[in-house]
């Protein structure tokens, strides 16, 4: 009896302090994009990229402490997808439920942080954004070409750690399975993985503008013959100002990305470019923007790879977009695109497109990175 007393009286403060924490509920948040699209190319019956007003995402996001040394974080996705239906000939819309992002991560350790799960890759700037936290409608060129349209994103582990250095200076270290749909990384061999490194350092200029920069490289075996290597840099200047930064503010940033994918049998297909992009707060709730961008893609083989074959040569975009901030929960976006590339089966190589897009959230949204 003695004993059983000593041991609850032990286990009591833990007791208490899980019931303090892991036993609340967690934050819940929602966030609904609506987006109508106008293009002139996609004009086909049985073309898999919708013109016309859609819902194009619901992201449902889920975090706590778990406790005084973890914290969970959940992001489940809801889309539509278009497939063609090779016997009726007709697109068909199915609605995709998926873990976007689901992991746990340390809370306690000093100037360090681990962290296991699915999750976005801190590869460059753009790729651990959430859709609806897009500078554009679309994500930039080189980074829905080069790592997928989800983006670097799978399962696996994190190491991020300060460095002993006057400014904010990060290293970090993941390692992602290799299995899921990005197509670059997807070995059929078991225990094929992918290793990744990041550097980010973050400097004040001035009591007004900071600059951040980035170096990011990734390699692991691919689903044909060989490994992808994946290296990039980026830079971002923000000034917001000590006094009217509430009304006067403006971003300027830089991505550079190269994919390299040996494939065997055939030359490596090989791909670069960058993203330029700009943002100039001229009112309280008004932003405007603009972007230009470059792909450059070699030896890009539709027998090889025929689902997710690119169009080589080189294509260039141009964006122009006005965001309308009401509050933190909805903003509202008006942007106009114009791309040139190669030919397409329609003859055409400049497509025009205007989006109008809507995004409300409710609920207790986390934070973005800065």
């Amino acid at each position: 009896m003695k004993k059983l007393i000593l041991s609850a009286a032990l286990l009591a403060p833990t007791l208490a302090l899980a019931q303090g924490t892991s036993m609340k509920s967690p934050s819940i948040s929602a966030n609904a994009l609506l987006l109508y699209r106008q293009s002139n190319f996609n004009k086909e019956d049985t073309s898999t990229v919708r013109n016309g007003a859609d819902l194009q995402a619901i992201d449902l996001a889920f975090y706590a402490d778990v406790d005084p040394y973890s914290r969970l974080s959940i992001l489940l996705s809801v889309h539509p997808e278009y497939e063609l239906n090779a016997t009726s000939g007709k697109v068909e819309q199915k609605w995709i439920v998926e873990p976007e992002e689901a992991f746990a991560e340390s809370i306690r350790i000093p100037s360090l942080t681990l962290k296991a799960g699915k999750f976005k890759a801190l590869f460059g700037k753009h790729n651990y954004l959430h859709e609806h936290a897009f500078p554009f409608v679309d994500a930039p060129m080189i980074n829905s070409a080069l790592l997928g349209q989800e983006g670097l994103n799978d399962t696996g582990a994190s190491v991020a750690g300060l460095l002993p250095v006057p400014w904010y200076s990060e290293l970090t270290v993941q390692y992602l399975r290799g299995e899921a749909e990005n197509y670059e990384f997807s070995s059929p061999t078991p225990g094929d993985g992918v290793g990744l490194g990041h550097w980010k350092n973050l400097v004040d200029l001035s009591e007004s503008l900071t600059v951040e920069a980035g170096l990011s490289y990734a390699r692991g075996a691919n689903g044909f013959g060989g490994d992808t290597s994946l290296a990039g840099a980026d830079l971002t200047f923000k000034n917001l100002p000590v006094s009217g930064g509430r009304t006067r503010s403006w971003i300027l940033a830089a991505e550079y990305l190269q994919r390299t994918m040996q494939q065997a049998g055939a030359a490596a297909e090989y791909g670069s470019g960058v993203a330029i992009w700009g943002q100039f707060q001229f009112a309280e709730r008004w932003l405007a923007k603009a972007r230009v961008e470059t792909l450059d893609v070699a030896n890009s083989n539709a027998t090889l790879n025929p689902d997710h074959v690119l169009d080589n040569g080189v294509t260039t975009r141009s964006s122009y977009a006005v965001d309308f901030i009401a509050t933190e929960f909805s903003q509202f976006r008006v942007e106009y695109d114009m791309s040139h590339g190669p030919r397409q089966p329609n003859g055409e190589t400049d497509e025009r497109r205007v989006y109008l897009q809507g995004s409300f959230t409710i609920g207790s949204h986390p934070s973005h990175a800065y």
